[in-house]
């Protein structure tokens, strides 16, 4: 038995289709992805908890999740994984047999989020207007027009070098936003003032602690950010942690870092 417990980034599942990848005829058969025998257990139905179990005889089946992370190749093999997010999810198989290796893929559905989950660090709810999606921009008109700059890592507002929104200060792209809902994943957006949109996810991590405070952060991945700061980090994904964060108002900063945002939710006015 091998459990995972699966980060945002392992809820990104490939659809495939059924097709042969190698022939062997000299090895033996290769079977056909109707005599493959994969079951998915879920107790009560729609669970967020699910066992994945091959009982196809003499293969050694891989689990694709679609992520490169959520694998196993073990004949027989019995999968646990818990999956937060409501949705209906494609589970691709690869089964390595005598003559060659086959693929095919299943589907099962998750009846809801899983709230308890998602009560485990306020990032979750407060970026995602309680999962059901929130937008935030810049925030222009907060008393003072300080809207960008640096400061100490746990300030709630840039204290050192400081930003207003000055048509000198354009390059923070001001009509940009971002969009983040919790959705069938934990869904991560930029949209640019063009009305084009980059999508990615975003996944919480270690809060930033600092004089023994903890603050939330997250890990946004698959390309997007904030419009500014950059975020900490590279290929892997930018992260960020906040230093305010209520229903209206949200400080950004790079992660364990100087440089910070200050963002609003959309609509609201000071």
């Amino acid at each position: 038995m091998k459990n995972i417990i699966f980060s945002l980034t392992g809820l990104l599942l490939f659809i495939a289709a059924c097709n042969t990848l190698e022939d062997r005829p000299g090895a033996g058969s290769v079977l056909s992805p109707s005599q493959l025998t994969v079951s998915i257990v879920q107790s009560p139905a729609g669970s967020n908890s699910v066992k994945l179990v091959n009982t196809t005889k003499s293969v050694i089946m891989f689990w694709d999740w679609g992520t490169g992370t959520g694998h196993s190749a073990s004949s027989l093999d019995t999968i646990s994984a818990y999956l937060p997010f409501k949705g209906t999810y494609t589970l691709r198989y690869t089964a390595f047999c005598a003559g060659g290796t086959v693929i095919d893929s299943t589907t099962f559905t998750i009846a809801q989020n899983d709230n308890a989950y998602f009560d485990t660090d306020k990032a979750w709810k407060g970026l995602t207007a309680g999962g059901s999606g929130q937008t935030w921009v810049w925030a222009m008109d907060i008393p003072g027009g300080i809207i960008g700059g640096n400061g100490p890592e746990n300030s709630p507002a840039p204290a050192w070098w400081t930003m207003d929104g000055s048509a000198g200060n354009s390059w923070l792209n001001y009509n940009s936003s971002v969009y983040m809902d919790l959705n069938g994943a934990a869904n991560f957006s930029l949209i640019a003032g063009d009305g084009s949109v980059k999508k990615g996810f975003f996944t919480v991590i270690t809060p930033y602690e600092n004089s023994g405070v903890k603050y939330s952060a997250i890990q946004v991945l698959n390309g997007p950010s904030f419009p500014w700061p950059p975020g900490t980090g590279g290929y892997s994904g930018v992260r960020y942690h906040f230093t305010k964060m209520t229903p209206d108002e949200l400080t950004v900063h790079d992660y364990g870092q100087y440089n910070i945002g200050m963002f609003k939710r959309k609509g609201f006015t000071y």
